[in-house]
C-alpha cells in the first residue's frame, strides 16, 4: 500500500487566497500527485458571499472525498464564517469523527482533532489530523491535548499490530517539547527519519507571509506507525516569491507490505 500526503496550515483565506495563493497550492500539490491532504485553518464562510474553502480544494484537486471539523469557537458558531481542520482523500471515508480537544489556555481557543478511517484497495488505512494550541509557552496544554488525541487512537485500536495509522497536523511545538517527545514514543517522525541533520523549518521569517514574531521552528509533522516504509518526506511548497500560506507544508510517502 502506498500513500503520498500533505499537510499545511492554510491561514483560511486571509493574506491573498484569492489573488494566488489558492493557485500556488492547488499547482503544488497537483505535481506531488497526493493521495491526502491534511489542512488546518480551513474557512466556511455564509451568506451573503458563500465559500467553502474545503469542497473548492477537493474539487481543484480531484480528491473527492472531504471532511471538515470547525474549532467550535463560541463567536464562529454564530457567526457567517467558521474556522477548522480538514482532510482531503483519493478514497471514500469509513469513519469520521470530530474530537473536541482540550481547550488552549488564551479563550476562545478550543481545539479538535479529526479522525478518520479510509477504505483503500489494499486495506483499512487510519489518519488523524489536528492544531494544537499556538501560545509558545504552553507545553503543559499540548501535551494534555496529544494525551487526550493518543487516548482516543488507542481507544479506536489504531495503535494495535498491523493497524495502517499516520498523524498528521499543525502541533505548534518543537521536537525537544513533552508532546513530541510523547508523540515519538508511539510513531515515526517521517521528516526526521529522512533528513537526521535538517532543521525543516516550517514557520520561517524567510516567508514574507509571517507575521507573529516567534522564532523560526519546526510545528507541522507527518507520524506514522513504525511498519510504516518512509519512502520519502520533505518541507514543501517553499517559493518565498509565491507562497502557498505562511506555514510551508511537510510531504510524506508511505508504503505499507499488505498480506
Amino acid at each position: 500500500m502506498d500513500v503520498r500526503l500533505v499537510t499545511i496550515n492554510l491561514s483560511g483565506v486571509s493574506d491573498g487566497w484569492f489573488e494566488g495563493r489558492r493557485e500556488t497550492l492547488v499547482t503544488g500539490l497537483r505535481a506531488l500527485e497526493v493521495d491526502l491532504v491534511c489542512l488546518q485553518e480551513v474557512s466556511s464562510r455564509g451568506a451573503p458571499y458563500p465559500y467553502d474553502q474545503v469542497q473548492d480544494l477537493s474539487d481543484r484537486l480531484e480528491l473527492p472525498f472531504a471532511c471538515f471539523s470547525p474549532y467550535g469557537n463560541p463567536e464562529e458558531i454564530v457567526s457567517r464564517e467558521r474556522g477548522g481542520i480538514a482532510i482531503l482523500s483519493r478514497w471514500p471515508f469509513r469513519m469520521v469523527e470530530t474530537l473536541p480537544l482540550p481547550p488552549g489556555r488564551t479563550a476562545p481557543d478550543a481545539r479538535v482533532a479529526a479522525l478518520v478511517s479510509l477504505t483503500h484497495p489494499q486495506g483499512d488505512l487510519h489518519v488523524l489530523t489536528t492544531h494544537l494550541s499556538w501560545p509558545l509557552d504552553d507545553h503543559d496544554i499540548r501535551l494534555d491535548q496529544t494525551r487526550y488525541l493518543m487516548a482516543r487512537v488507542r481507544d479506536l485500536g489504531w495503535e494495535r499490530a498491523g493497524a495502517r495509522f499516520v498523524l498528521a497536523g499543525d502541533l505548534n511545538a518543537v521536537e525537544t517539547e513533552p508532546c513530541i517527545m510523547l508523540l515519538t514514543e508511539h510513531l515515526a517522525d517521517a521528516y526526521r527519519h529522512r533528513h537526521p541533520d535538517s532543521s525543516g523549518l516550517t514557520w520561517s521569517h524567510e516567508n514574507p507571509l509571517v507575521w507573529y514574531q516567534a522564532p523560526d521552528r519546526r510545528v507541522d509533522y507527518l507520524f506514522a506507525d513504525r511498519r510504516a516504509e518512509v519512502v520519502a518526506a520533505d518541507v514543501v511548497l517553499t517559493e518565498p516569491a509565491f507562497p502557498a500560506s505562511d506555514h510551508y507544508g511537510v510531504f510524506g510517502h508511505f508504503r505499507w507490505t499488505v498480506g
